[in-house]
């Protein structure tokens, strides 16, 4: 017992220790000498930066495993207990505004693992903005791979997007007589947004509509068939 409490001792000093001289021997890549800064105030913005940079990465870190964290608790509680879950979160010191934006950054997080960083830094109102309705996958990735962070320049590219989209979809509707593609597009715009009961409640509606369209296709060919041997029996009266 004493072996181990000494050694959990050592592992945080040597821990300290690391840290120190990881901070000593940090170093910027400032143009300090464009500014004609002097190397006293040089060394001094230095050791800050150096403390800001760690901490930035710490800070990092456990806003992702935050997220990770929550996201976890919500597939596990939501399709059971999901007045437990909103009892548990407001229980930790969350409210439903706060929750829903970590979920949101987590599905991003999910979605775009090597942008890990730079979806961190986005504020909360980007990241509302960046997973709103009119989003799609296709845009939220251009804009991540290209980080935009400006709320208003986010909302722009949806916007521009969607206009253009609807002008694709009202296009295509009027191709289709029986069927369009309204239902897919509200399905792909809802499934970031979903919880795992919604998720199984819209796989099985869509293993049903799969059923209806095999019966449609299969009375199609029946009818098909109809006209074939009305044609044969025609050719064989003549």
């Amino acid at each position: 017992m004493k072996n181990s409490v000494l050694e959990k001792i050592q592992t945080k000093v040597n821990l300290v220790k690391t840290e120190e001289r990881q901070l000593a021997e940090y170093l910027s890549q400032f143009d300090f000498e464009s500014f004609q800064i002097s190397g006293s105030d040089k060394e001094y913005v230095v050791e800050r930066e150096a403390i800001f940079i760690k901490n930035g990465k710490i800070y990092a870190e456990s806003v992702y495993e935050m997220c990770m964290a929550l996201f976890e608790v919500k597939n596990r509680l939501v399709s059971d207990y999901e007045i437990g879950f909103m009892a548990w979160y407001e229980h930790i010191g969350l409210n439903k505004d706060k929750v829903s934006s970590l979920l949101k950054r987590a599905r991003l997080y999910f979605d775009f693992p090597e942008h890990k960083v730079f979806i961190t830094s986005l504020s909360d109102r980007a990241i509302r903005a960046i997973t709103g309705k009119n989003s799609t996958f296709e845009i939220q990735r251009d804009l991540i791979e290209n980080q935009v962070t400006s709320v208003i320049d986010i909302k722009d590219s949806i916007n521009f997007n969607e206009t253009h989209e609807n002008k694709l979809v009202i296009t295509h509707i009027h191709k289709w007589k029986y069927l369009n593609e309204k239902t897919v597009t509200k399905i792909n715009k809802s499934i970031d947004t979903m919880n795992k009961k919604e998720i199984f409640e819209t796989k099985a509606e869509i293993e049903n509509f799969r059923r209806l369209l095999k019966d449609a296709e299969k009375k199609l060919k029946l009818k098909e068939l109809e006209f074939e041997n009305d044609n044969n029996l025609k050719l064989v009266s003549e």
